[in-house]
């Protein structure tokens, strides 16, 4: 019998795939650049009121329960910001950035492997 060893932190490395990350350091460059709109600050200013506010749909009184629904709400606020910090920056910009990071040019990588499921929808006319 083969067993695979898990941890419970084994599905977050999924989310952090390798253009994830760099989706993330190319969002915190965006973020850190002058150059691009003021919007920027509106949904991490959006978190941390979030975050600090009193009013949550589970209270943090609630030992464990509370804390994992703000976790929750910072992760994929964060993994929106990642996808929206680029679309508010100027093109030039995010090309200058990509370069700098040594990403400018490079293929998209196929996230589908070999053995997964794709499903499609196909319309054959006669």
């Amino acid at each position: 019998m083969n067993r695979r060893k898990t941890s419970a932190l084994a599905g977050a490395g999924a989310l952090l795939d390798g253009g994830t990350r760099a989706q993330l350091r190319l969002s915190w460059r965006l973020l850190r650049d002058e150059r691009v709109s003021g919007l920027k600050f509106a949904l991490p200013a959006f978190l941390a009121l979030y975050v600090a506010s009193p009013i949550d749909p589970i209270p943090d009184f609630l030992f464990g329960l509370g804390q994992v629904d703000d976790l929750g709400i910072v992760i994929a606020g964060v993994l929106l910001l990642a996808r929206i910090i680029p679309r508010l920056a100027p093109a030039h910009v995010v090309d200058e950035h990509l370069r700098d990071m040594g990403l400018a040019g490079q293929p998209a990588k196929a996230s589908a492997k070999p053995g997964d499921v794709l499903d499609a929808r196909f319309n054959v006319r006669g």
